[in-house]
């Protein structure tokens, strides 16, 4: 984010900060640039681009415009009527298909979707892994990607069908699933049992989770049928999230 004296404001993950912070110094060299962690700030979610109280930076949020509105606020400002609870963020997120913080540790960026979430540029540089992933966008070489999975324990079964926008406040689940998936989980296919994915992210509270998916097997056109492994009973069925471009829809980038 800009800020108004010409600063950068740099929306992390709290448990980050200082592993980014000590990063960037090692590249600071001699700039006249000053670095520093803004205690005082802090960054809170919204349905639509906020005009809160003590609003420092903010806008449509810049991954994606289907995530509502991101502001960089004062800590202690009053509450915005278009904020976010915790929850009700994290339920759109997850139905997105869109990880962030840990969830993104030691993973790679174009199967974490960064490039269609403005997280990659392809005509600046250069950055730490450049080579590698210059190479896998424009050689066609990403052969998993995040993708949302509505996770329930009915017969329904379908192909990989391009989801429409989350509603706003996107619902909780109608009952509990009867077995708690484990983020790390394999997913398998029911007919052979062979692994297609990975659960990345899951809360009780929500029907949709993120996983890291075969994209070969997802978007085949096959009505898929995908259990989660540990958790008998509950079926895990990927969807294509609304912000992916619709000529990668086929087989990623």
């Amino acid at each position: 984010w800009r800020e108004r004296d010409d600063g950068v404001l740099v929306d992390v993950a709290a448990a980050h900060a200082p592993r980014l912070l000590k990063h960037l110094k090692m590249y600071k060299l001699r700039a006249m640039v000053r670095l520093a962690e803004e205690a005082d700030l802090g960054v809170r979610a919204y349905s639509a681009p906020p005009e809160a109280p003590g609003l420092v930076a903010g806008g449509v949020d810049p991954r994606t415009p289907f995530l509502g509105g991101r502001g960089v606020v004062e800590v202690g400002a009053a509450d915005d009527a278009s904020e976010l609870e915790p929850l009700q963020y994290l339920r759109r997120r997850l139905a997105l298909g869109v990880a962030e913080g840990e969830e993104l540790a030691g993973r790679i960026p174009l199967n974490c979707n960064l490039d269609y979430l403005n997280g990659v540029a392809f005509d600046k540089g250069c950055y730490l892994g450049q080579e590698l992933t210059a190479r896998a966008k424009f050689r066609g070489e990403v052969r998993r990607r995040l993708m949302p999975v509505a996770l329930h324990e009915t017969d329904v079964r379908h192909s990989a069908a391009r989801a429409l926008p989350p509603p706003d406040p996107v619902p909780g689940p109608a009952a509990p699933l009867s077995s708690t998936p484990d983020v790390g989980a394999k997913l398998l296919d029911a007919a052979t049992g062979s692994a297609v994915g990975e659960l990345v992210a899951w809360h009780a509270d929500s029907h949709a989770a993120v996983a890291m998916v075969k994209l070969d097997y997802a978007l085949s056109g096959d009505v898929l049928d995908v259990d989660v492994d540990g958790a008998p009973g509950v079926k895990a069925s990927p969807y294509v999230p609304p912000f992916w471009p619709e000529d990668d829809e086929e087989g990623g980038a």
